[in-house]
């Protein structure tokens, strides 16, 4: 017998196959909330230790550790660190993470990013071209494929070709079924950023990412070779992932909303808002860890240094504290200081490129196939790992139209 909700939220654990019933994770959520500002999983991820976690369930409390970096440290705790083939920007702390986080900067400026809008729209048109004669297809096929093809192509500098692999390793790593699955599945992903890094320093500069990463220097040193992979690997897994898991959804929603869908349509200047409003209710990503530095009292509750903390984005975004009637996807919400790109240091570096990707991707298949709905009799097929969450099929059916070229 599956576990009910209540004895979901005492002891959470985000694998738990009930959670691919995303609204029951919700429902969890929200009993968590109702306990404690802080729950406890026996079963953390990424960064474990062997007497389990805290979890930060509420909005306020999320936001308080995120800016703390000096009680709620984002180096790994030593059973996490043995995970790590070198130094990542998102596990470094200041002074030293924020000079690594100067270095990447402007290759992710508002300006720069702006300058890819047509890119991006003609990467979209491209995806949508393979199905839009035929008046059907899974608009999931789009979601997922359009941020990795733009990263790769306009800022990674590596083959479109390895966005499917790269997808399929790092979904692997993140939730396999097995340790051993997934450890393998974390050396294939760094053999194969190994060998890509490798490639370039024969080559001549290219101005992009890889290239960012090799010539860095801090603090007057180079990047060692091993640092420069493992943050490339993790510029893959945040340009695959997130932005994918969240455009999805809205695919979903949209194409079981054709109300919602047709408001856009009518009001186009509500999109930028309606992006974010997706962001906030799609919950893409469920737990990012903090290790206790030194002890610290925070909402009645004593950390001890050492201990883990997931801060759990999703349900924070879902606190009827901070957002009122926040189990409604309201598209035209003007207050909306989600954490969807996090909040303090490591508050997300690539936000502007997922929000213009997310704002594209919603445009081009609103302009093209405005009538599509969720294909009637199919299933939408949702995944979900211990990260990010989103549909991996969403079919749909609508007017058929002409390729752009």
């Amino acid at each position: 017998m599956s576990p009910t909700v209540e004895q979901h939220a005492e002891n959470w654990d985000l694998r738990h196959a009930d959670f691919n019933d995303p609204d029951f994770l919700y429902d969890v959520y929200t009993v968590m909330r109702g306990n404690s500002p802080f729950a406890r999983t026996d079963n953390p991820f990424l960064s474990a230790t062997p007497s389990g976690a805290w979890v930060a369930v509420r909005y306020a409390e999320c936001v308080q550790i995120l800016q703390d970096w000096e009680h709620f440290s984002s180096s790994p705790t030593p059973e996490g660190a043995e995970q790590l083939a070198g130094d990542l920007v998102i596990t470094l702390d200041p002074p030293r993470q924020q000079k690594f986080r100067k270095v990447l900067n402007p290759y992710f400026s508002p300006a720069r990013m702006k300058a890819l809008r047509h890119e991006i729209a003609a990467e979209t048109d491209d995806l949508i071209d393979v199905f839009i004669e035929s008046g059907s297809g899974d608009l999931a096929e789009v979601a997922w494929r359009q941020p990795g093809i733009v990263f790769f192509k306009y800022l990674l500098g590596m083959p479109v070709d390895d966005v499917p692999l790269c997808v399929e390793l790092t979904d692997t790593a993140l939730n396999g079924a097995t340790e051993e699955a997934r450890m393998g599945a974390w050396g294939g992903l760094y053999q194969h950023l190994h060998d890509a890094v490798t490639a370039r320093t024969a080559e001549p500069p290219r101005d992009d990412m890889i290239d960012v990463l090799l010539s860095a220097e801090i603090d007057g040193e180079k990047l060692a070779f091993g640092d420069v992979v493992s943050n490339a690997m993790l510029l893959v897994q945040a340009g695959l992932e997130t932005t994918a898991s969240a455009m999805s959804f809205a695919y979903h929603y949209l194409a079981t909303h054709p109300a919602e869908r047709d408001r856009l349509i009518a009001e186009p200047d509500l999109l930028a808002r309606a992006v974010e409003e997706f962001i906030r209710f799609a919950g893409s990503i469920h737990g990012i860890p903090r290790t206790v530095a030194k002890e610290v009292e925070l909402s009645g509750c004593t950390f001890s240094p050492g201990e883990s903390v997931i801060v759990n984005y999703a349900s924070a975004n879902r606190d009827e504290e901070q957002f009122p009637e926040a189990a409604r996807c309201i598209l035209d919400r003007r207050e909306n200081r989600h954490l969807g790109f996090g909040a303090g240091v490591h508050r997300c570096l690539g936000s502007n490129l997922a929000r213009l990707e997310f704002q594209v991707g919603l445009e081009r298949v609103l302009t093209r196939m405005p009538d599509f709905t969720l294909t009637a009799g199919a299933e939408a097929k949702f995944h979900g790992n211990s990260v990010t969450r989103g549909f991996r099929s969403v079919p749909v059916t609508f007017t058929p139209a002409a390729r752009t070229r």
